[in-house]
């Protein structure tokens, strides 16, 4: 059983931030290029080109003002009628090429997120807006996508946590990994606090690993209850709610699925205008990429509005996968109807909302950590923050009761398990004094005792809230001698195992849990 609460290289991280406050530090730079002129067709309102760092023009690149699509031709030219409710336009990044990126505000420190559209001035007099591409040596054939769920800070102290535990673990991953790194943050990236919405873009920036940023219920301006009206505060600092960029085989879109008519009036789903939209998108990507969806809520099966017809569209794909967040707990869905799909849903980083480095369901606070081989995923796991990918379970006696009330209810030879991202593909398998004895069996759905224990029992937090049946991913062991040491092997679907080793029953009994 781990019980020790993650350290982060602070000194070391906070050291480099410093060196990069004393220069002036500026997004993805170009050297001056000219545009060429253009003359738009009748009608035309919105216009541009897009050019790369040699002024050589870029074809094909797929851009939109958040209701329709074009691409631009041989001569890298875009145009298009603006729609009347458009906020900005923007282009979706060609895999060939770097994403931009902007300066952080937080002391002219260096940033990452994502910058690949322009804003209309409101009395909507510009009509052209160019855009500039890096080239990149060879497309990113092998590259990394982090998906972080549910940052949701909402006051000074929750921001110092995120800066202090995830972004340096962020700015850590990345320093450290051998493949390119992307990310996306899953929405709820803060919790009715609006106000810190630049904070955090610029607090996420000091990863210095490129970013998206997808809105969740809690990021829309809660005075507003027009769902587009709503998302246009957040629209400001992290730029368009709908998106997608390209890196290697794989297409990633970012969609607000939140129909929000007001704090406690939201569902999930999408407008017709956004299928559309997607629609419009797709219809310039190959059948041969995998998609890759990122939104905010968990689709599931459900009923949400426009699911089926928008999945629809993915029909025909190498793979389809589904990134959320929301829940405040992990698990793995296998989408399928209309078509099959992988939803992961990820344990989030603010865990059971700051109270600790749990979710509700026991998991780690962390993110998911995936790795794309051209068009086959060819890895992925959650990585708790503060730990190394080898922690991925915990171990406790069936029997023990955590925070005087909450228990596995298991017998007193029984070991439970808790493989927070394992799926039907996973192998786990009991050892007695190193000999298999044979797989777990997998538990219901039940309120997972260690993280009940925790919240309610040591902290006093409201079991509605930290006491619900989350946890999908509990397997249990009879042991066949009672006195014999167990250790569970946890094998995920890309042949990779993980241990862990029962410890004395002392110790396992005390109830430790992380600080």
């Amino acid at each position: 059983m781990h019980t020790h609460h993650p350290t982060f290289p602070r000194a070391r991280f906070l050291a480099r931030i410093v060196a990069a406050f004393l220069v002036l530090a500026v997004g993805t730079a170009f050297a001056k290029v000219t545009h060429p002129d253009i003359k738009p067709a009748a009608g035309i309102d919105l216009y541009g080109s897009i050019l790369d760092e040699t002024g050589a023009p870029v074809a094909g690149v797929v851009v939109s003002d958040g209701f329709q699509c074009v691409a631009t031709d041989a001569k890298g030219v875009y145009q298009m009628k603006r729609n009347p409710k458009a906020r900005m336009v923007y282009y979706s990044t060609p895999s060939e090429y770097a994403i931009n990126t902007q300066a952080t505000s937080v002391k002219k420190g260096k940033g990452s997120s994502a910058v690949f559209y322009a804003k209309f001035d409101r009395r909507g007099k510009q009509k052209r807006f160019n855009f500039d591409l890096r080239k990149l040596p060879a497309p990113e054939k092998l590259f990394t996508l982090i998906c972080v769920g549910d940052p949701q800070t909402s006051n000074d102290t929750n921001i110092v946590r995120y800066r202090n535990e995830t972004v340096v673990d962020l700015y850590t991953f990345g320093k450290t990994s051998k493949l390119p790194c992307y990310a996306i943050l899953l929405g709820d990236i803060c919790s009715d606090a609006p106000q810190y919405h630049r904070t955090m873009r610029d607090y996420t920036g000091l990863t210095e690993i490129p970013y998206f940023a997808v809105i969740g219920n809690h990021d829309h301006e809660q005075a507003i209850t027009d769902d587009y009206k709503s998302a246009a505060p957040f629209e400001d600092v992290f730029g368009p709610v709908n998106f997608s960029f390209n890196r290697g085989g794989v297409h990633i879109i970012g969609m607000d699925n939140i129909l929000y008519n007001g704090r406690e009036d939201y569902k999930s789903g999408f407008t017709d205008e956004q299928v559309e939209w997607l629609r419009q998108s797709l219809s310039f990507v190959p059948k041969d990429k995998i998609i890759v969806l990122a939104y905010h809520a968990p689709l599931y099966e459900s009923e949400a509005k426009n699911r089926a017809k928008l999945m629809k569209l993915f029909e025909g794909y190498a793979e389809v996968h589904l990134m959320a967040g929301h829940t405040h707990d992990h698990r793995n869905y296998i989408v399928k109807n209309p078509i099959e799909a992988y939803e992961h849903i990820h344990g989030t980083a603010c865990g059971a909302w700051w109270r600790s480095t749990l979710n509700k369901d026991g998991a780690p606070n962390g993110y998911g950590v995936y790795t794309f081989n051209g068009n086959k995923v060819a890895d992925w796991y959650f990585k708790a923050t503060g730990y190394g990918r080898g922690y991925q379970m915990r171990m406790y006696p069936g029997d023990v009761t955590f925070g005087g009330e909450y228990s596995y209810k298991q017998g007193p030879n029984d070991v439970v398990v808790d493989v927070w991202n394992a799926d039907p593909d996973w192998k786990i398998i009991a050892y007695e004094n190193g000999v298999a004895v044979g797989p777990l069996r997998k538990l219901p759905r039940m309120v997972d005792a260690y993280a009940a224990g925790y919240h309610v029992g040591e902290l006093g937090a409201k079991s509605s809230n930290y006491a619900t049946k989350a946890n999908q991913h509990l397997y249990v062991h009879t042991k066949n001698n009672p006195s014999a040491r167990v250790e569970i092997r946890a094998t995920d679907r890309f042949g990779v195992t993980y241990v862990v080793r029962e410890m004395t029953t002392d110790l396992s009994r005390a109830g430790k849990y992380p600080r």
